[in-house]
């Protein structure tokens, strides 16, 4: 149980930390405002910019998954391909938080402790890793559902413990993709 959780953590810390601190040093260089200067739309940028980091989170959702079964031996019971595809929108949502963190602070150190708080805090509390949300009350249940992190806490469990896929999990894959383009609007 302890595995496909640690999963989540890992792509709900390094995703968003990486893409802040990487947009963050363009800003510090001041090498962001070749790219104001230049014929580059928003939108090309952004994708630039998220592209390497989705693209390494990729590879690390295979090595967490490889890790998790045959090192920790947990069992995986479900669809590799729809966790590879829930994974990759769990990881577009945190990079996405990655973004918009960017958006507001100059300095990477800046982007670190914001980064850091904004993840871990939410993602030990609330995503359902420690305790379940269904026992949480008031305004912690209603925090737990304002973060990706517990949708993604489902659907890492759904398929490695239960076997379930795209017919039990789609409400919490709908919602990662809700987040996913909320998070590149406001990017945007």
């Amino acid at each position: 149980m302890i595995a496909p959780s640690l999963m989540m953590l890992v792509l709900a810390l390094f995703p968003p930390l990486l893409t802040a601190l990487g947009v963050v040093q363009e800003k510090e260089r001041g090498s962001i405002y070749n790219v104001y200067s230049s014929t580059v739309t928003r939108a090309e940028f952004l994708i630039g910019k998220l592209f390497p980091y989705v693209v390494i989170s990729g590879v690390n959702i295979v090595v967490l998954w490889v890790l998790a079964v045959y090192l920790f031996g947990a069992p995986f019971k479900g669809d590799p391909v729809f966790f590879f595809v829930a994974s990759l929108l769990f990881v577009l949502c945190t990079t996405g938080i990655g973004l918009v963190i960017s958006m507001f602070v100059r300095t990477q150190q800046a982007a670190l402790i914001i980064t850091l708080l904004i993840s871990i805090v939410p993602t030990m509390n609330y995503s359902g890793m420690l305790v379940p949300v269904s026992s949480l009350t008031g305004g912690a249940w209603i925090l737990g559902h304002l973060f990706p992190s517990m949708y993604y806490t489902d659907i890492v469990r759904g398929t490695f413990l239960k076997g379930v896929g795209w017919d039990v999990l789609w409400a919490d894959v709908l919602m990662l993709a809700v987040y996913a383009v909320a998070l590149r609007v406001m990017a945007y």
